[in-house]
């Protein structure tokens, strides 16, 4: 488990960068209809952590309360995007710290599962589910001609983590 925590705490910086690198021109775009707008796939990567936390609790006991959570924690711009997200991770880390040793014999299960899975195994999809939605963003942002940089998308550097350019 204390890799898990680690790899969520090496992907802060990246998660950061791309979720402050979100300008308010493209909040409502979507590459197609069927799609996410840019500004709900943020929030749902920016809450991400929180809603793990949220439905390993029991608080999440269906579809409409997630739904909920995402549009309760919508923010206004990328500063709120970060700031969720921070928030949520911080809680997130917090409740696994405290479940290091009882990670693998703590079972959840969420309303979509069929079946019950370990803290463990739920920490480690929800880096997948991080990875994969951030990947996403990163590909909306450079369609609609946001200058990213590598090195801050893979966590290695933030150009200036003070900074805002896009918002």
């Amino acid at each position: 488990m204390e890799k898990l925590i680690a790899t969520l705490r090496d992907r802060r910086l990246g998660i950061q960068y791309i979720l402050k690198m979100v300008p308010l021109e493209i909040w409502d775009w979507k590459p197609s209809s069927e799609m996410r707008s840019t500004a709900e796939l943020a929030n749902h990567l920016a809450c991400a952590p929180l809603s793990l936390l949220e439905g390993v609790k029991g608080y999440l006991g269906d579809e409409q309360s997630y739904i909920k959570l995402e549009e309760n924690n919508l923010p206004f711009n990328a500063q709120g995007l970060v700031k969720t997200y921070d928030e949520g991770l911080n809680k997130l880390l917090s409740y696994l710290e405290a479940h290091i040793d009882d990670a693998h014999e703590k079972t959840i299960q969420f309303f979509y599962q069929k079946t019950k899975s370990s803290l463990y195994n739920e920490v480690f999809g929800e880096i997948g589910h991080e990875w994969f939605h951030l990947g996403q963003l990163f590909t909306y942002l450079k369609q609609n001609g946001v200058n990213l940089d590598m090195g801050a998308y893979y966590g290695y550097k933030d150009p200036d983590p003070s900074r805002y350019p896009n918002s």
